[in-house]
C-alpha cells in the first residue's frame, strides 16, 4: 500500500533512480489524458496572476510540458531549465528577478524568449520520494515577492495524485491485455508455473498452474513477489537487463496452504516485465537428501569398517608384544623384554597417528595455527620433498616471495603437501616430474563448484602435480573417500588425502582436483589468504619467551575425569619432582581454586569432561587467577578450541612422559 503524498520522505539525491521511476509512468509528449492537468495549470495562473503556467515533466536531456497555458514552446534542453532545478528541493523554488540571479542570468529563457524574469515552481513528489517534474508559473515582469508557495504546492500534490492513478489505470489495462492472452494451450495447460511481474516484482499475471500452487494473483497490483518467498524479508533480488534471457535460480518458496516449495526458476525480461517459468523440485530435493543419507551411511559404514581392521592390527600388536615382555622379564630376560616394550611402544605411536588422521577427515583436530609466509614454508620443505624421491624423479619447484600470508596450523599443511608429494611419486611407474608450487588466486562466485563450499575471496593455491597417467573419472569421485586407495595392499591407508581434505576444510579451505587419463594429475590446496597483508609480528619476542623453559618443581593442580589416566600423569610429574594435586572434574578443580588457599603453579585440564569442561574451567579459572599458567589435553576436542578459551599450550593425547614434562617446564618458564 502506497504512503500518502503528505508522509512521503524526498529523495533529490539519486537522479538515475528518479528516471527509473519516471519511466514507469510511461508518460510521453502528445497524450489525449491532460484535461485534468489542464484545470490544474489554470488553477496555478489564476491564483499567481501570470501570464504563464505550465507542468513540466523532466527527463534525462530535455522538459517537456504535460499540460501549459500561455507557452509557445513544448519542450527545452534540461541544461537551460529553471525546472531542473526546482526538482532539487523538496519546496517551491522562487525566482524574483531572474535578470539578477547568477544562476539564470545569462539563460537563453531569460535573454531571449520567452523573457522569464519571475519563475515560481513547485516540485512534483510521488509517493517514493522522487520528482518527476514540476508545476510552474512564470512572467517576463519581475516581482518584489511571492505569497502563493503554499497553493502551488497544494496543486503540485494534485498533479503526482493524477499521475499515481494514471499509473494505477495503465496497471490494471496491461493485467487485463495480458489476461485475455492467457488462453492459449500452453498458459492453461502446462504443469510448470508462469509468472509475469514487474521489474519491481509486482505480480501481474499468473497461469493456473502458479495458482494452484500460491493463489490467485490480484488485478491491483497489490501482491509482490516477496510475499511467497519462504523468507519474506529476502531481498537479494536477481538484477536482470533488458532483454536477458534464459536466467537460472532456485528459490524456496511457501505455498498458499503454507507448505514450502523448493522451485527452480528460469527468467527472461522485456522492457518492464519479468517473465518467469517456475517448476517444482521438492520431490527431486527430497530425493537428493535422501541419496546423500544413504551415501554418508555407506561411507560410515566403509569408514567403520577401515578403522576396526586397522586398530584391530595394531592392538594385536601392542598386546601381544606386552605379553612377550612379560613372559621374558618374569623368565630374567630383561634385554629381550625391552624389545618387545619397544615394538608395543611402536604400535602405540601408529595408532595415536591413525587416530589424528580419523581427527582430520572429520575436521575435528585440534589445529595450532598460525601466521605464514608461504613461500619460506615451500623453500623449508623443499629438501624434505627431495627426499621422498628417488633418482627417477626430478622435483620443481615454484615459490614467488610475493605470496598473500595465511593462517594455518604449520606442521599439518606440511604434512598434507608432503602426503601428496609421495602420492604423486607412487603415481609414476618411470620417469617422471613432480612439481610444487604456489601461487595467489582469487576465488570469484562465478567460479563456485558444487563440491566448494567456501566462500568468493583471496586465496593461496599450493599445487602439487605429477605426469603420470592420469586418474580415471570413476576413481576421481572416490578419490577423497576415507578408506579408499588405488595402491596395492599394504602400501596404503586410504586416509591421505581424506585427510588432507579435512584439514584444509578445517582451516576454511578447500580442495581441487586437475586430472586427465594420460596428462597427469594436479591437487590443489586453497587456503584463505589473511586479509591484513603486513600485521606487525611478536615473533621475536615470542620465541625469546619459549628460550627461557627451564626445570623447576611446583604444585600442578590436574583435572582428568579417567580415572587411570589421571594416576599416569600424576605419576608422570612426581616422578619429574613436581608436587600434584588430582580432581576428578573441571567443578572440582574451580573449588579448590575459589578456597584460593594456595594457588598451583600450573593446571593440568583435560577439555572433555562432566560436570565442566575444560575450556569452561580455564575461563573461570584465569578469572580467578589473570596469571595462572595452563595446558589443555586433548584426544577430542570436537573442534578447534574456541577463540575466548584463554590457555597457554594445548597438549594432544597420546602423549609420551618425556613430552608432558617439557610442555610443564615450558609453560612454567614462559610465566617467569
Amino acid at each position: 500500500m502506497h504512503p500518502s503524498l503528505s508522509d512521503t520522505i524526498f529523495r533529490p539525491e539519486d537522479d538515475t533512480a528518479r528516471l527509473a521511476v519516471l519511466r514507469t509512468y510511461r508518460l510521453s509528449p502528445g497524450e489525449t489524458d491532460s484535461g485534468l492537468y489542464d484545470d490544474l495549470v489554470a488553477l496555478a495562473q489564476a491564483i499567481a496572476g501570470t501570464p504563464s503556467a505550465f507542468i513540466s515533466i523532466v527527463e534525462a536531456e530535455r522538459q517537456w510540458f504535460k499540460a501549459s497555458l500561455g507557452l509557445d514552446i513544448a519542450e527545452t534542453p534540461r541544461s537551460i531549465a529553471f525546472c531542473d532545478h526546482a526538482i532539487r528541493a523538496s519546496d517551491v523554488m522562487v525566482v524574483l528577478d531572474a535578470s539578477t540571479d547568477p544562476r539564470f542570468a545569462d539563460n537563453p529563457l531569460v535573454t531571449g524568449p520567452p523573457h522569464i524574469r519571475f519563475y515560481a515552481g513547485a516540485p512534483v513528489i510521488n509517493p517514493e520520494g522522487y520528482a518527476l517534474g514540476t508545476l510552474c508559473v512564470t512572467d517576463s515582469a519581475p516581482r518584489e515577492r511571492f505569497d502563493h508557495g503554499p497553493l502551488l504546492e497544494a496543486l503540485a500534490r494534485q498533479v503526482a495524485a493524477l499521475l499515481e492513478l494514471r499509473k494505477q489505470v495503465i496497471h490494471q489495462q496491461l493485467a487485463a491485455d495480458l489476461a485475455a492472452d492467457q488462453r492459449d494451450r500452453l498458459w492453461d495447460s502446462s504443469l510448470d508455473m508462469m509468472l509475469i511481474t514487474t521489474t519491481e516484482g509486482v505480480l501481474v499475471a499468473g497461469n493456473p498452474a502458479w495458482e494452484t500452487a500460491f493463489g490467485i494473483v490480484p488485478v491491483d497490483g497489490s501482491a509482490h513477489i516477496s510475499q511467497f518467498f519462504a523468507d519474506p524479508a529476502a531481498t537479494d533480488f536477481i538484477p536482470l537487463h533488458n532483454g536477458t534471457k534464459d536466467v537460472q535460480v532456485e528459490r524456496e518458496m511457501r505455498g498458499r496452504d503454507g507448505t514450502l516449495i523448493y522451485t527452480s526458476w528460469n527468467l527472461a525480461r522485456e522492457d518492464e516485465l519479468i517473465f518467469g517459468i517456475a517448476r517444482d523440485i521438492t520431490r527431486a530435493r527430497a530425493a537428493e537428501a535422501q541419496l546423500a543419507q544413504v551415501q554418508r551411511l555407506e561411507s560410515i559404514g566403509q569408514l567403520t569398517g577401515g578403522i576396526a581392521h586397522d586398530f584391530n592390527n595394531l592392538l594385536t600388536i601392542i598386546s601381544g608384544n606386552l605379553d612377550i615382555a612379560q613372559k621374558r622379564i618374569l623368565a630374567g630376560q630383561t634385554d629381550r623384554a625391552e624389545t618387545a616394550i619397544a615394538n608395543a611402544r611402536d604400535g602405540a605411536q601408529r595408532a595415536a597417528s591413525l587416530t589424528q588422521r580419523l581427527l582430520a577427515f572429520a575436521r575435528r583436530q585440534s589445529l595450532s595455527p598460525s601466521r605464514i609466509q608461504p613461500a619460506d614454508l615451500v623453500r623449508d620443505l623443499t629438501p624434505l620433498a627431495q627426499q621422498a624421491l628417488d633418482e627417477r624423479h626430478t622435483l620443481t619447484v615454484d615459490c614467488p616471495e610475493v605470496l598473500w600470508p595465511v593462517t594455518v596450523d604449520v606442521s599439518q599443511l606440511e604434512n598434507a603437501l608432503l602426503n601428496l608429494v609421495v602420492n604423486a611419486r607412487d603415481a609414476m611407474d618411470g620417469p617422471g616430474e613432480v612439481q610444487l608450487f604456489a601461487t595467489n588466486a582469487d576465488h570469484k562466485a562465478e567460479d563456485q563448484h558444487h563440491n566448494f563450499d567456501a566462500p568468493p575471496g583471496r586465496y593461496v593455491r599450493f599445487c602439487v602435480s605429477d605426469t603420470g597417467s592420469g586418474i580415471a573419472p570413476d576413481v576421481a569421485q572416490r578419490i577423497f573417500e576415507p578408506f579408499f586407495t588405488t595402491k596395492d595392499i599394504g602400501k596404503g591407508t586410504g586416509l591421505g588425502l581424506s585427510q588432507v581434505q579435512g584439514f584444509v576444510a578445517q582451516s576454511g579451505g578447500f580442495v581441487s582436483l586437475e586430472t586427465a587419463l594420460g596428462k597427469g594429475t594436479t591437487v590443489k590446496l586453497w587456503l584463505p589468504a589473511d586479509d591484513d597483508p603486513d600485521p606487525e609480528t611478536a615473533a621475536a619476542s615470542a620465541a625469546a619467551g619459549q628460550a627461557k623453559a627451564i626445570a623447576r618443581g611446583g604444585t600442578i593442580l590436574v583435572a582428568e575425569d579417567n580415572a587411570a589416566l589421571r594416576r599416569h600423569v600424576a605419576d608422570v610429574l612426581h616422578e619429574a619432582g613436581f608436587v600434584v594435586i588430582e580432581v576428578e572434574d573441571g567443578a572440582a578443580a574451580l573449588t579448590l581454586l575459589e578456597q584460593g588457599e594456595s594457588v598451583p603453579a600450573l593446571l593440568l585440564s583435560d577439555i572433555i569432561m562432566p560436570h565442566m569442561d575444560g575450556q569452561q574451567l580455564a575461563a573461570r579459572s584465569r578469572a580467578l587467577h589473570p596469571d595462572l599458567p595452563i595446558v589443555l589435553m586433548t584426544g577430542y576436542a570436537g573442534g578447534s578450541l574456541s577463540d575466548d578459551c584463554p590457555h597457554n599450550i594445548l597438549i594432544q593425547k597420546p602423549f609420551s612422559p618425556d613430552e608432558l614434562v617439557a610442555v610443564v617446564r615450558k609453560t612454567l618458564a614462559a610465566g617467569c
